[in-house]
């Protein structure tokens, strides 16, 4: 895909530093190029409409993930980072069913790239407020500490997704 002024392209300043989630945003801006490139080659509305159901689908559970991985931090405003991914998923299912319903391909797809914004908003402004908590957290221990905040993370990471085996390799 050639370079466009509606790709994303994922940089270090979008990273919130823990690969596991790193990866899951990395594959979410690939969705979100998938979709605004379908808008831009006015594709038709039932690809459009794929393309925002999975992206959909795996913004869910990514929401419930990163929930998992917050209370594991003890990041102090989880509850209200669950609350905006809560906000986030009733607006998606609002925005969806207007999506559905519209016919003209004009409406549709402005439908399509306001989900896109609301979940890169997201990205941008929430997920980096825990990003900070974590890089304060390293930063706020002595040396040898910064070794084992990052491995507290990275082990809570295994344990939310349930590899054992890795968990046992780092003991």
């Amino acid at each position: 895909m050639k370079q466009s002024e509606w790709e994303i392209k994922w940089n270090d300043s979008l990273s919130v530093g823990v690969v596991e989630i790193d990866e899951e945003h990395q594959k979410f801006v690939g969705r979100v190029n998938d979709l605004n490139q379908a808008i831009v080659e006015c594709r038709d509305k039932a690809e459009v409409e794929r393309l925002l159901d999975l992206m959909l689908m795996e913004a869910t559970h990514h929401f419930w993930h990163e929930q998992q991985l917050l209370v594991k931090w003890k990041y102090p405003h989880r509850a209200a980072h669950a609350a905006k991914h809560a906000q986030l998923t009733a607006q998606f299912d609002r925005v969806m069913k207007e999506f559905e319903r519209a016919d003209v391909s004009f409406t549709w797809a402005l439908k399509g790239l306001h989900i896109k914004q609301l979940l890169v908003d997201h990205l941008l402004h929430e997920d980096m407020k825990y990003r900070d908590f974590l890089r304060k957290q390293e930063h706020s221990s002595p040396v040898s500490g910064k070794q084992s905040a990052r491995k507290r993370v990275q082990a809570s990471v295994r344990c939310v997704r349930g590899d054992e085996r890795s968990n046992n390799k780092h003991t």
